[in-house]
């Protein structure tokens, strides 16, 4: 599948997912410690070769259009614009650049199981950490915004597994 269209259907579908379907389910009093975040998926996932202007641009796009039907005004574009600045970091911190294949997108298959839930797991404890920290905007109940950053961390990183295991054809 052509890469543009494949990126084109990938923000479409995390979009209306995120959106349409899991901010739609409230589990009552815990839903903050339920309330995945599934979108950063489209900038991590994105190929090594990638430019990081590109990149920040995407990701401006992404939070943008996020921020617009969440009503969150600069929240979720901002960390996911820190987010795309620190995605090579993440990925050369659990691997050398040298581990990598040219062209590579990066998902379940072509990392890995082991690599996967380290890089993702780590941009997305990030990513989670970092909304949760802005959303609140307090240092108040730190443990708390801990446990509501791993327990939608764990989600998330389950869902996106699944639909990895549900979308990407197996090479």
């Amino acid at each position: 599948m052509n890469n543009q269209f494949s990126n084109i259907i990938w923000f479409i579908f995390l979009l209306v997912v995120q959106l349409f379907i899991l901010d739609a389910i409230h589990v009552g009093e815990y839903s903050t410690y339920f309330n995945p975040i599934i979108f950063s998926f489209f900038i991590l996932k994105q190929r090594l070769e990638i430019k990081l202007y590109v990149l920040l641009i995407l990701s401006f796009f992404l939070g943008l259009t996020v921020d617009i039907f969440r009503n969150t005004l600069g929240l979720n574009t901002t960390v996911l614009l820190l987010l795309a600045f620190l995605r090579s970091r993440f990925l050369y911190f659990i691997s050398s650049k040298d581990d990598f294949e040219t062209g590579l997108e990066l998902n379940i298959f072509t990392l890995g199981f082991g690599r996967y839930i380290m890089f993702f797991g780590l941009s997305i404890f990030f990513h989670h950490l970092l909304f949760f920290l802005l959303e609140q905007f307090s240092f108040d109940n730190f443990f708390i915004l801990l446990l509501r950053t791993f327990s939608n961390t764990l989600l998330t990183l389950v869902i996106l597994a699944f639909f990895q295991f549900l979308i990407i054809p197996k090479k």
